[in-house]
């Protein structure tokens, strides 16, 4: 059953966490064969997320309805520009994952085809592909958006690549959205008291050691938050959360330090037991969804 189970996480431009609710809400409906295991907000950032779990079409139902959902829900004029955390969409990226923290090859293709799938159902904005079939990665895909740009400027998201689905032209109100699959994600976030270069400075000391995704940001309480994106790449396993918050604190300087560190959501296996444990049981004795964590407090 293990090995049939897929991932995706959608990524929503709110930090209401009621929104998520409702998103994780209208995944559950779906589908009876795919469950939300994980959902997240954080209202400083302006973004939330919904992680689900289940065989392919079933993943593939519940992720469209979470997605459609948000969508109708989220209107980014109504949002924080600019924005406190980049962004290019209402939805703001999907993405289809193995629930491993190991490079699976097979698996990865069949999350992509499901990416391809969800891009070619999702209907209302313009969708930018990644992954292994696009030939681009994420990071490439978002250079193609106004993503990088939104936490600068308060102008209307845009494209500068044609969109491999949906409309051409871009609305103020629901941007764009990239779709893709990838090795799994956890995201794992180091808050530090001091300087945004300091925290800047970390983060290239994470990229430089491990090759993965990561970037500072100012955060609530004075805080600049070290976001990391830690994920298998090549023929190396994703780092250890442990190894990542010591390369963090040795590249800091005397005056700053870790205020705090956690995971938000759940480690690919976490997800997967979760998983496994809610489709065993009974339809009626599943709980629908985890209620919606917040940042601002850390995750439970």
């Amino acid at each position: 059953m293990q090995r049939e189970l897929l991932s995706a996480a959608v990524y929503i431009s709110s930090g209401a966490a009621s929104v998520a609710t409702q998103a994780a809400r209208a995944a559950a409906r779906a589908t009876t064969r795919a469950c939300v295991v994980d959902t997240f907000a954080d209202p400083a950032y302006a973004r939330s997320s919904v992680k689900i779990v289940g065989p392919k079409d079933d993943l593939l139902e519940a992720t469209l309805a979470a997605a459609r959902d948000a969508l109708d829900r989220v209107d980014l004029r109504e949002e924080p520009a600019p924005a406190p955390h980049p962004r290019q969409g209402a939805v703001d990226m999907v993405s289809f994952m193995p629930l491993t923290e190991r490079r699976d090859d097979d698996l990865l293709e069949a999350c992509d085809a499901l990416a391809w799938r969800f891009g070619e159902a999702f209907e209302g904005v313009p969708i930018l592909m990644y992954g292994p079939r696009a030939g681009r990665s994420l990071v490439e895909a978002r250079r193609g958006t106004s993503f990088f740009a939104s936490t600068k400027t308060e102008g209307p998201p845009s494209l500068t690549l044609a969109p491999d689905f949906g409309p051409s032209d871009v609305s103020p109100s629901k941007g764009a959205a990239v779709v893709g699959a990838q090795p799994y994600v956890t995201n794992y976030n180091v808050a530090i008291d001091g300087s945004l270069e300091a925290g800047r400075a970390a983060a290239a000391a994470v990229r430089a050691r491990f090759g993965v995704q990561v970037m500072a940001l100012p955060h609530a309480e004075g805080l600049v938050e070290v976001g990391c994106n830690l994920q298998a790449g090549g023929a190396r396993d994703s780092p250890a959360v442990g190894d990542v918050r010591a390369c963090i604190e040795a590249s800091l300087p005397p005056s700053c330090s870790v205020r705090k560190a956690y995971v938000i959501g759940l480690a690919p296996n976490d997800a997967l037991a979760r998983a496994v444990d809610a489709l065993s049981r009974d339809v009626s004795e599943r709980s629908t969804f985890p209620r919606v964590h917040e940042a601002c407090g850390g995750p439970p």
